[in-house]
């Protein structure tokens, strides 16, 4: 008997070194730029992006790598976005607890880093709806968002839906700064009071730039910008002052998010704060007094926002 185990585990741990190796041996052999180059046309010819890499390959033990990425947007004033490596790698062992896990790492050409890592229910990818992630972490080193919100305000400036008072607005505006911090949520869908976490993200060096010639105000240099906040027993409490403030624009938030089961039926209950004053006041208070139907005063309006995420309802205060 002895014997013929032996022999079965020795045949066994043969099987799976070839088997080990054989994979290794397809990773490393494959014919990455012929993908290379296959990846970054369909893209492009999905999104309407141009998209290009310098490189394309394995990202061991499960995942894909690609370095010098650029992706640049659409109209004349289009934005280049470019990373210098993206790597995004499949966690198999969370495929035994149910679970499609990711980790996905962004590095800029400053070196500076972003690493996200997130988990879906299979049964929610299976069943067809929208899946909710039961796990979400992100820590940033210092990340720099200068490129990528250029890109994003580029992108909504030339949208089909934008108002055309506001399009040449969003191209103007910049914002420059470095994220740091993290963010940790792990959300149970079947047991939402067993959800629990914290969020600490703040932004370095943030600046709100107004001083295109089109716009002609002076930049916002922010003396706090960030989120600070907890999840606990299935409420998510947003720390009261979470946002962003300089010495002419305040814009905050604070209150909580009861989460429910399923997600869209998860309750808000908070209040925020925009506040303009000086240039920007003077500028643009009557603006926010229009828009607002008479509820800002002097530049400042508070809001309510309660009901279900799907359908949320909000108040002046």
């Amino acid at each position: 008997m002895t014997n013929l185990l032996n022999r079965v585990s020795g045949r066994t741990g043969i099987i799976a070194i070839f088997s080990v190796s054989f994979v290794f041996f397809l990773l490393i052999t494959f014919p990455y730029e012929i993908l290379k180059e296959s990846i970054s046309n369909g893209l492009s010819r999905v999104t309407g992006l141009a998209i290009s890499m310098d490189d394309f390959g394995a990202k061991l033990p499960a995942g894909m790598q690609a370095t010098g990425l650029s992706v640049t947007g659409r109209g004349a004033k289009a934005k280049t976005l470019k990373f210098n490596r993206l790597s995004v790698r499949m966690n198999p062992l969370y495929l035994l607890a149910g679970k499609l896990a990711a980790n996905v790492y962004i590095e800029n050409p400053d070196l500076s880093s972003m690493s996200i890592f997130l988990a879906f229910p299979l049964s929610g990818i299976v069943s067809g709806k929208d899946p909710i992630p039961s796990q979400i972490e992100l820590d940033s080193q210092k990340f720099r968002v200068d490129e990528l919100t250029a890109f994003i305000f580029s992108a909504l400036a030339t949208g089909a839906d934008v108002n055309p008072l506001v399009g040449p607005v969003l191209q103007g505006v910049g914002f420059s700064g470095k994220l740091d911090g993290s963010m940790d949520l792990a959300v149970d869908s079947s047991s939402p009071q067993d959800s629990s976490g914290s969020i600490k993200l703040k932004f370095i060096d943030a600046t709100l730039k107004l001083s295109d010639p089109s716009l002609g105000l002076p930049d916002q240099k922010f003396t706090k910008a960030g989120f600070q906040g907890s999840l606990t027993n299935g409420l998510l409490n947003l720390e009261k002052g979470s946002g962003f403030e300089s010495d002419e624009l305040t814009l905050s938030a604070g209150g909580s998010i009861a989460v429910k089961s399923p997600f869209p039926t998860s309750q808000l209950q908070l209040e925020l704060l925009v506040k303009l004053q000086k240039s920007l006041g003077e500028k643009f208070g009557f603006l926010l007094d229009a828009f607002s139907g008479g509820a800002a005063k002097n530049g400042e309006l508070r809001l309510q926002v309660k009901g279900p995420i799907s359908q949320p309802a909000t108040h002046p205060i």
